[in-house]
């Protein structure tokens, strides 16, 4: 990317808030609550950034060792509770990532249009935004289940996109997964990525992002932004 862009979209879980214990107790919870035995927490880790149905079908399928659980009335059964349990610990166990919230603020003071662009539902990501004080900041949210497909689909980059009324030239993703890369590049986005995050554990560096960054004051620097000296566009 050689130009600033207009339009900044970040995705949520392990780029901007790390939720990672918030949604391993979800699933343990519902699977004690099923007389199921609990999966490691790191191993929940590993299974973020594909949407909560298709996480929660992974842990089901671990405690379990059924492969086709997926389909079957019992999983039909506790994923609605799994749903609810994660409402009620939505934003409990989750902290934003140092930095995130003042890099948040002095872009959007900056005239920065920013979104969301999440696999995660769209009531859970509202919840989770809320909870931690960065609603006010977005212009742009595509939460899971707003396209016919997630990332790594060019989809709901795309509708964030033309909701934003900006190009794929003057536009940016920030993310922390392979399947942001994916996304990014599926859309002709320029992407940078964390490598704090969630990318089923594996290095991001791997998946070829047009940057990799450590922090957020790395993030900010790269942008040429500050809280004192904002640019302007």
């Amino acid at each position: 990317m050689n130009t600033l862009p207009r339009f900044i979209m970040f995705d949520l879980d392990g780029t901007l808030v790390d939720t990672a214990a918030e949604i391993a107790e979800a699933v343990n919870l519902t699977l004690r609550e099923a007389g199921l035995p609990p999966i490691p927490a790191a191993q929940v880790r590993d299974w973020i950034g594909k949407g909560t149905a298709w996480l929660f079908g992974n842990a089901l399928e671990a405690a379990t060792g059924d492969a086709g659980i997926r389909n079957s009335a019992r999983y039909a059964h506790l994923y609605p509770r799994f749903l609810q349990h994660y409402a009620d610990l939505t934003g409990r166990m989750s902290t934003p990532y140092p930095g995130a919230k003042t890099a948040l603020q002095a872009l959007h003071q900056s005239g920065y249009l920013l979104g969301v662009v999440t696999n995660k539902e769209r009531s859970l990501t509202l919840r989770l935004l809320d909870f931690h004080g960065l609603s006010d900041t977005f212009d742009v949210l595509v939460a899971g289940g707003d396209t016919p497909q997630g990332k790594p689909s060019p989809l709901p980059l795309q509708l964030a996109l033309r909701q934003a009324g900006v190009p794929a030239g003057e536009s940016l993703f920030v993310g922390d997964s392979s399947n942001d890369v994916l996304a990014s590049r599926n859309a002709g986005v320029a992407v940078w990525a964390f490598n704090h995050g969630y990318n089923h554990g594996e290095s991001i560096a791997a998946s070829g992002p047009d940057a990799v960054l450590d922090n957020f004051a790395e993030f900010m620097a790269r942008l040429g932004v500050t809280p004192a000296q904002p640019v302007a566009l």
